[in-house]
Parts: structure tokens; C-alpha cells; sequence
């Protein structure tokens, strides 16, 4: 799936983040994720009124214009995953 920058994400029902003084945790229907390296950062943006382009903006606000091209990547690869497993979906395609 190649998803537009456009589209909004919102987590899936039964699923929530779980923060906690040492790590974040995706809570999933089937189990629980660990979240590591900027997954947490990017989760932490998904309200479902975001869309991915102003998520992938708010980013390269806080790492700087030369980070967009490894941000966006990121940012669809990880979405894409996780649309994959049914822990996302979108709308405003």
C-alpha cells in the first residue's frame, strides 16, 4: 500500500499507546508493541486529525530540513506497517 500525504491515521479501535517513565507501549488486541526509536515520536502525533504530510512537517520542525527525505520515508514505512498488522486505519483519502 502506498499511502498519500493526505490521509489521515487514527489507531484502530483496541488499540492505545501506553507511556511509561522507561519505554512506550502499543496496546493491541493480540498482545502489545514495543515502541523503539522515533516509532514512539511518530505515535505520539497520530490524533486523528493529523494528516501524514503535517506529521512528516512537525517532524522536520524538531530535526531540522535536511532530515525530510529519511523523516518521510520513516514516517510511511512505519505507518505502512502498522496499517498492515490492522492497528491503523485512515481517512481522508
Amino acid at each position: 500500500m502506498s499511502l498519500e500525504s493526505n490521509a489521515i491515521p487514527q489507531l484502530a479501535p483496541g488499540c492505545r499507546v501506553r507511556n511509561t517513565a522507561e519505554e512506550a507501549i502499543l496496546l493491541i488486541p493480540e498482545g502489545m508493541l514495543k515502541l523503539q526509536g522515533s516509532a514512539a515520536e511518530i505515535l505520539s502525533l497520530i490524533d486523528g486529525q493529523r494528516s501524514i504530510h503535517e506529521i512528516v512537517s512537525e517532524l522536520c520542525r524538531q530535526y531540522g530540513p535536511e532530515a525530510t527525505e529519511q523523516i518521510t520515508t520513516e514516517v510511511h514505512n512505519f505507518l505502512e506497517r502498522l496499517h498492515a498488522r490492522s492497528v491503523l486505519s485512515f481517512s481522508g483519502l
